[in-house]
């Protein structure tokens, strides 16, 4: 399907213009949506992901400990995949992970001593 001076744009079905698009622009610059998208938001992003309280959220916020996106206009945003990486940053070790940890530090220890 081609456009010419006589065609309204307004007349086109969403169909029409795919069609239109798809031949007009090579498959290669096409890039689908990722599945991995980061989600990005409010308070309600970061209180879907840490399940805090609205509060606790103004707290952390305040105080610097949670990540967030300062916006230009004083706004600002939390990244939903940087809260996540906040959170697993701060998940306990299993006594078999403090353990395994514990070995390999005194096993370099003495590596470097020799």
């Amino acid at each position: 399907m081609s456009i010419n001076e006589n065609m309204r744009l307004i007349d086109l079905k969403v169909s029409d213009l795919l069609i239109i698009l798809k031949e007009s622009v090579p498959s290669a610059a096409i890039i689908p949506p990722s599945t991995d998208d980061d989600e990005i938001g409010g308070y309600e992003i970061a209180e879907k992901v840490t399940g805090y309280a609205r509060q606790t959220l103004y707290q952390l916020k305040s105080a610097g400990e949670i990540p967030y996106i300062a916006l230009p206009n004083g706004g600002f945003r939390f990244s939903k995949k940087a809260i996540f990486n906040w959170l697993m940053s701060h998940k306990k070790l299993t006594p078999d992970e403090i353990t395994a940890k514990a070995e390999d530090f005194v096993f370099k220890r003495r590596a470097r001593r020799r």
